[in-house]
């Protein structure tokens, strides 16, 4: 009996830190974690919309009527099985080669993106589970103005060197964004003309980085992206063999 109650004790007491641990990280368990970033993303494809002019991601006003006349980014969405949401702005013209797997395709693309750690506790008045923990991500038209090849998060060449060390590409690329892509044709422009975003991929995070480590300024992160959603507007212009 003594040693039952011995046995029982020590689960509790195992249990009872694993709690802790998860309360003090503020972390949901990863079932949970899945449904509120799918939740998420359909509150964010409702709330927003294209703009007409550039076809830039933008947030219904609610003080401002002119903008309820645009279609809802849920209207044309389509989830993937994974998860991830693609959306496609129907006036861009895109006939072009598609991404069929980013190791032998190369890319030139602009972009815009946000990222989020999706959360419905303790939101503010009018404030949604996707602004609660939102930040910006990269992109080119606020940045440097001009397209990229290749951008990091869709591949990244790793040298022999990373690889002795244990690093490969899962640390750098977001598989829901590369999954995403595949959806859509490129655009045949040079990129030099004022972008004009095709649509949108959205990703919960467990078809992101999750909780995986990420390789960031030289070092293994395992908390600037962790259960991060993300949201990517953008033009691919080109799509190329890679050398």
């Amino acid at each position: 009996m003594i040693k039952k109650l011995g046995v029982c004790l020590l689960i509790f007491g195992l249990l009872s830190t694993a709690c802790k641990r998860d309360d003090d990280n503020n972390e949901l368990p990863q079932g949970e974690q899945n449904e509120v970033d799918d939740r998420a993303l359909v509150d964010y494809l409702e709330d927003h919309y294209f703009d007409p002019e550039r076809g830039l991601i933008k947030k219904y006003d609610e003080d401002d009527e002119e903008d309820d006349e645009y279609p809802t980014l849920m209207s044309t969405a389509v989830k993937l099985p994974s998860g991830v949401w693609i959306v496609k702005r129907e006036s861009v013209v895109a006939e072009g080669p598609s991404v069929v797997d980013n190791k032998t395709d190369s890319m030139l693309i602009s972009f815009n993106s946000v990222r989020f750690k999706a959360s419905y506790e303790q939101l503010a008045e009018n404030e949604a589970a996707y602004e609660k923990y939102t930040a910006n991500f990269t992109n080119t038209i606020y940045s440097t103005g001009t397209p990229a090849w290749d951008p990091a998060f869709y591949y990244t060449e790793i040298t022999e060197e990373m690889a002795n060390n244990g690093i490969n590409e899962s640390y750098f690329v977001i598989e829901g964004f590369v999954e995403g892509l595949k959806q859509f044709k490129s655009t045949m422009t040079n990129g030099s003309d004022l972008y004009n975003f095709q649509g949108a991929i959205l990703i919960p995070s467990r078809a992101a980085y999750g909780r995986d480590l990420v390789y960031l300024n030289g070092t293994l992160d395992g908390s600037s992206y962790r259960d991060n959603s993300f949201v990517f507007n953008f033009e691919i212009h080109q799509v190329l063999p890679r050398q």
